[in-house]
């Protein structure tokens, strides 16, 4: 989708999301997953080891799954990907009235379901 970055990887809560580390590899070495556990960008931060093997399954997405999830050989850095776990924003509509000439202009968007944690909107006018 537009406006996330080359290394974010999208999914849905409940749905099912394959990362994988290296496209071609050698097959011989032992490729280790790591999250980074809420918090792990602040000093004594600290990441949660996860399963061994280039690709990692990760099965009925919830919110507390986003994050950061890194692969390692022999502890080098191979890749990074971040995981946002969210429900994609409904497509708004916006609905303006005036009670009378002299009362301001009143708009309002309801919504048909709650959004994602985390989700922010701006209007400008």
């Amino acid at each position: 989708p537009p406006g996330l970055s080359r290394d974010t990887v999208p999914g849905r809560p409940g749905a099912n999301v394959t990362l994988t580390c290296q496209d071609k590899g050698p097959v011989n070495v032992t490729v280790s997953w790591q999250v980074e556990e809420r918090g792990a960008a602040v000093v004594g931060g600290r990441s949660r080891r996860l399963a061994e093997g280039n690709v990692l399954l990760l099965r009925r997405l919830r919110y507390e799954d986003s994050g950061r999830y890194s692969c390692y050989v022999g502890g080098r850095l191979l890749r990074s990907l971040r995981l946002l776990v969210e429900e994609p924003p409904e497509t708004p509509r916006v609905s303006c009235y005036r009670r009378s000439h002299d009362k301001d202009v009143l708009c309002e968007w309801p919504l048909r379901a709650k959004p994602s944690p985390g989700t922010r909107a701006m209007l400008w006018v």
